[in-house]
């Protein structure tokens, strides 16, 4: 225990200063910045896996928090980076401490932190007298025009700006409807990005994996319950032959949403067990990817692997056609 509180002496205040950091230069620096931006949860899920003690993280979201409000006087800065950042390092420290390591941890996470966005928009939104599409829309509908303000002072032209609002409006309708869903996978994908920075920084520094992790089960190995594609076919089917308005096509589309992502995930899982079986180098892994995110809409394939693993399982499939090969 002394040993922990040594250790936070310093690492505590490092792990204040680089969050406010990465931070600052995600919302400063365009595209480069933006990148950097994302690892800004990464300090506290160090500090997780430099110490058991429960309180370090908190502490230093909320030296953060205080920081960046003495700093700004501001609470829409302080708001971004808690609701962004802070909240999902809280929410990742306490599932980590409840040892709950590997992928399903980030999905529990995105999970909770999104389902607490969601009510926090409910009451906003309510408060108002609007329901929360609306309200997503009219903040989507600002963003828009200070980005056609942007454009309109480089110069674009009048009827190139009519073209980007109408398309930004009807982008903003459809965020409206899925923000739930949009909003869950932006948590997942920030979260494992600063799960992943903050997991390589300990191996440079350490040599080893956190002792945290060292039961976790790896990517390749990611197997959802088989009872979630019943949810998947009835969100799907309502929300594709059913006449619904509302409250329930609103629910039904982000459950089928969600869910596809997730088997999105189990999808990406399988083929990375067979780039483990088969011993593909990282050059091929990278030409693979490259492939798919130029032709997007073949993660299509990757969806429908993980949903038909199910009956199929294809891990298993996988193993004896690598083991025929060696015969």
């Amino acid at each position: 225990m002394v040993e922990d509180q040594v250790l936070l002496s310093r690492t505590l205040p490092i792990a204040v200063f680089a969050t406010i950091l990465l931070y600052l230069g995600g919302a400063i620096f365009p595209i480069v910045g933006a990148l950097v931006g994302l690892s800004a949860i990464a300090p506290g899920i160090y500090l997780r896996f430099k110490t058991s003690l429960r309180w370090p993280p908190a502490v230093m979201v909320l030296a953060v928090v205080g920081l960046l409000f003495l700093g700004f006087r501001t609470p829409s800065t302080v708001a971004v980076y808690f609701f962004e950042f802070g909240l999902s390092t809280l929410v990742l420290d306490d599932l980590l401490r409840r040892r709950r390591p590997g992928v399903e941890t980030i999905f529990i996470a995105a999970a909770v932190t999104t389902f607490m966005v969601v009510l926090l928009m409910l009451w906003l939104s309510y408060d108002q007298g609007i329901t929360p599409v609306v309200l997503t829309e009219r903040f989507l509908a600002a963003n828009i025009a200070a980005v056609c303000a942007v454009y309109e002072n480089a110069g674009v032209s009048a009827a190139q700006l009519v073209d980007l609002r109408q398309a930004a409006e009807d982008v903003a309708v459809w965020a409206g409807s899925l923000f739930p869903t949009l909003l869950f996978i932006a948590f997942f994908m920030v979260q494992a990005f600063g799960f992943g920075v903050a997991q390589l920084f300990y191996r440079i520094r350490h040599g080893c994996l956190p002792e945290i992790l060292r039961e976790a089960s790896p990517f390749s190995r990611l197997q959802l319950p088989g009872f979630m594609v019943w949810p998947l076919i009835i969100f799907l089917g309502g929300g594709l032959f059913l006449p619904l308005t509302g409250l329930l096509r609103f629910l039904f589309l982000n459950g089928a949403g969600i869910l596809l992502f997730a088997y999105l995930l189990q999808g990406l899982a399988i083929l990375q067990f067979a780039f483990e079986t088969f011993a593909v180098s990282r050059v091929q892994k990278f030409f693979v990817f490259f492939f798919f995110l130029v032709f997007q809409f073949l993660f299509v394939f990757f969806v429908l692997l993980g949903i038909f693993d199910i009956w199929f399982d294809f891990r298993e499939r996988i193993t004896r056609r690598q083991m025929a090969l060696k015969k």
